[in-house]
């Protein structure tokens, strides 16, 4: 038996298809390329509200366990303002007033990729968003391999201090050519770093795993030239912005809460339907419950069990039949229009049905053994079907068997869930 949890990223993982989303957005701008339109907000937008990215960024915080340390990103930060950035959208939160005072709905523009660099061979996009040192301009694009990969939308930040919360949307697009661009890309150089590689007391915490933090400490200087470094970090008391001046071997720690709450009321759907097999074979139907009952009881609250069957060979004995397989099942958390996978097992073996009134009944499993015996425990348990033990070894599940999978579960429960997405890899469309 194989699995993997929480915080390990599946070596069985399918690789991404590299022709997913090549670019930032969807539609080019008119008017606002010609001329510059402020941040407006808009009155009839189907999607996410500000107070709902608000709703679902403190989810994110109160069910910290389940995110296997994609923790949100502190995108900026200054003596007044800060930006937090996960995949739900982007919110700017007034240092001075404790608050949320704008938002951004990254999934509009196709800019809400994070944690999803893949590797070398399958690089995945990611989202960088930045503010201008002056804190008149905010962009936000995506890049591939540090380079930018489709549209650069800039957002006007001059309103956020008169309005109430709300949306802003992108005031205008530019290109890596246009200034604005080129002044705030050259602001950035030095401003982030490994937030693993901070000095003092809340350094030695995320080194040790005692707290998540965001994966980059921004570094930045105060009102009076102070050089700063601030790291958002979630324990056991909530969200967190630590930040550290000083001599870097004695650092000077500041730390305050932040309350990511509105005044709205904001009920968020984060509950899954269960996974239900609604084919009409009853041999499967039966191991297709058993492969779900087993992941089922110790599975965590949020959480909806997905099994992934690869039947490689269905023998009818006199009692019943018997099943060869790797009972492949994989488990889920929903986070805005994302299912976000927790965890997997690999769990090649063989079941034993017997048939009853209704259908099937599984009434004996075996499963391979882990490690140095698995190819020796697969052999032991194909005895008869040699054809059956070499796929039982070499198969995985694929990135276009786990798709239409999840693209069934999604359609027979009518969810508005856009993709799926593995740790450390870009999300699959659905």
């Amino acid at each position: 038996m194989r699995k993997c949890g929480k915080g390990i990223l599946l070596l069985m993982s399918a690789v991404m298809a590299a022709s997913l989303f090549t670019g930032c957005g969807k539609d080019k701008s008119s008017q606002a390329q010609k001329n510059e339109v402020y941040a407006t907000i808009k009155k009839r937008d189907q999607s996410a509200s500000a107070a709902q990215i608000c709703a679902w960024l403190s989810y994110s915080v109160k069910n910290n366990d389940l995110f296997q340390n994609e923790m949100m990103e502190l995108s900026y930060c200054s003596d007044n303002l800060a930006v937090f950035s996960d995949s739900v959208g982007s919110v700017i939160y007034d240092r001075t007033k404790k608050k949320v005072i704008a938002a951004v709905d990254l999934d509009k523009i196709g800019c809400d990729h994070f944690y999803s660099e893949g590797d070398e061979e399958n690089p995945g996009l990611e989202t960088a968003i930045k503010v201008s040192k002056d804190q008149q301009w905010m962009i936000i694009y995506n890049q591939l391999q540090g380079k930018v990969n489709g549209n650069i939308y800039a957002y006007s930040l001059k309103q956020c201090d008169n309005m109430k919360l709300a949306k802003i949307t992108p005031s205008k697009q530019i290109s890596e050519k246009d200034k604005l661009y080129q002044t705030i890309i050259k602001e950035y150089k030095y401003a982030q770093k490994e937030s693993d590689s901070i000095s003092g007391k809340i350094g030695d915490k995320i080194r040790a795993m005692d707290v998540s933090a965001s994966k980059y400490a921004y570094q930045w200087k105060d009102s009076k030239g102070i050089r700063k470094q601030s790291v958002l970090v979630v324990d056991k008391d909530g969200l967190k912005l630590y930040t550290l001046s000083g001599k870097e071997n004695q650092p000077d720690i500041q730390s305050e809460m932040v309350d990511l709450k509105t005044s709205d009321k904001i009920k968020l759907n984060t509950k899954l339907p269960e996974y239900e097999y609604t084919g009409k074979d009853l041999r499967i139907k039966a191991v297709f419950d058993e492969t779900k009952k087993r992941f089922d009881e110790d599975k965590e609250e949020g959480l909806v069990t997905i099994p992934m069957l690869n039947i490689y060979k269905i023998v009818e004995t006199k009692s019943g039949a018997e099943v060869y397989a790797n009972f492949w099942s994989e488990t889920y958390y929903r986070y805005g229009s994302l299912l976000k996978n927790y965890s997997g097992g690999s769990y090649p073996g063989v079941m034993y049905l017997k048939k009853t009134k209704d259908g099937y009944r599984v009434i004996k499993t075996r499963y391979a053994k882990d490690g140095a015996f698995l190819e020796k425990s697969i052999w032991k348990l194909c005895k008869g079907y040699p054809d059956v033990a070499v796929r039982m070894m070499k198969d995985s599940v694929t990135q276009n068997q786990r798709k239409k999978v999840l693209q069934k579960y999604v359609s027979q429960n009518k969810l508005k869930i856009k993709a799926y997405k593995e740790y450390g890899w870009q999300y699959v469309n659905l």
